[in-house]
């Protein structure tokens, strides 16, 4: 079984573009399987094979405990850990070789809070990794980019899994912005050379760069399709070990 957990900052797309991936997959004839972790979901835009509101809700923890909006996703979050093995037994049972997992919407709530560490641990199975989905809109600043690259290094070494960075919404960049942020993220002095930064802040972004922290993104775009059988066949990279990785016909 492989699974893959989709992160990203709130707006990102991150669930849409859990849907058109699974989509997309189905269509060329693969079987997958799409796992819903977010509790305080009102709207989903794909049918998920597992939702965890069947069993967890922030709207009834926010009734029943008399809790603020925040503190009841906090609350609902948290209390989704003592459903990970039943939803890990619903995995087994629906029997797909691939899940696709979308996390809660408020991504600090999941990736720096104990409960999504040990989430994503419980979840993994033989072969598991990250889809970090950063918002384009956002990344295409120098900015922006530098902030997502913290970010996304900051949830790889918190869940110690490997992980793709997805631009979403590649459809509203200019063919520009798409250069810049490749350039950035393949030659990281480009992007120091041109922030207005004191040098010790330099200094540390060039020790996440150093660490492997600026990688290479992925332009896709959950609206339009475009990218997603890049995205996919990263995925198979990562799965078979950079070998027999091939698009679908």
């Amino acid at each position: 079984m492989y699974t893959v957990f989709f992160i990203g900052t709130a707006g990102s797309g991150k669930s849409t573009l859990v849907a058109a991936l699974s989509t997309w997959m189905e269509e060329q004839g693969f079987d997958v399987g799409v796992v819903n972790l977010d509790p305080a979901a009102e709207y989903l835009p794909y049918v998920p094979d597992i939702d965890i509101r069947d069993r967890v809700s922030a709207r009834k923890v926010m009734k029943q405990y008399k809790l603020g909006p925040n503190a009841s996703i906090i609350a609902a979050v948290d209390m989704v850990v003592t459903e990970a093995e039943r939803i890990k037994e619903e995995m087994e049972v629906v029997g797909a070789p691939i899940y696709l997992i979308d996390t809660p919407g408020q991504m600090e709530l999941f990736a720096f809070r104990q409960s999504g560490a040990y989430l994503v641990q419980k979840l993994s199975d033989t072969h598991s990794l990250v889809v970090y989905v950063a918002d384009a809109v956002y990344i295409q600043t120098i900015d922006g980019f530098a902030t997502t690259m913290l970010l996304a290094l900051s949830s790889r070494i918190r869940f110690k899994k490997p992980q793709i960075l997805a631009v979403n919404k590649a459809d509203l960049l200019t063919e520009e912005a798409i250069v810049n942020i490749t350039n950035w993220s393949e030659d990281p002095e480009t992007l120091l050379e041109s922030i207005d930064l004191p040098s010790y802040e330099k200094e540390i972004l060039r020790s996440v760069a150093n660490m492997g922290g600026f990688v290479e993104p992925i332009f896709v775009s959950a609206k339009t399709g475009d990218g997603l059988d890049k995205l996919y066949y990263q995925l198979q990279i990562h799965y078979t070990g950079g070998e027999d990785a091939q698009l679908p016909p």
